[in-house]
């Protein structure tokens, strides 16, 4: 194989790696779980805008991210059981990755308080 075509080929492995391609290691499923959690932070503070706390766990109006969420949430728990993750090892790992969430929002800060305190 030439350089060029080598270099071009490890690149195309980092792309893949970096778009959350499937995880081999109860460590990645970690990951991919924080990576959701906080697109799901980061989407529901865009849903929210300024509606209250309240308001949002009424259930009025919905939140399609959440809907996203949980189905996105499901594949990486198939995953998680076909590699054999011990669901209180991964909730371990994944609280100690909770660190890595930001908020804006009382809407944001209530996911990550949940995440944190492995409610979510």
């Amino acid at each position: 194989m030439t350089r060029p075509l080598s270099m071009f080929l490890m690149l195309i492995v980092l792309v893949l790696a970096a778009c959350g391609g499937e995880a081999s290691t109860c460590e990645e499923i970690a990951d991919q779980t924080i990576d959701l959690a906080q697109q799901l932070i980061d989407d529901v503070e865009d849903e929210v805008g300024d509606r209250s706390l309240d308001t949002i766990l009424s259930g009025e109006n919905g939140l399609p991210a959440v809907e996203d969420y949980a189905e996105r949430s499901d594949r990486i728990d198939a995953r998680a059981a076909e590699l054999g993750c011990v669901p209180a090892d991964l909730e371990i790992l994944v609280a100690e990755r909770a660190d890595r969430l930001t908020a804006e929002t009382p809407v944001g800060v209530f996911i990550v308080d949940a995440i944190r305190s492995g409610g979510l």
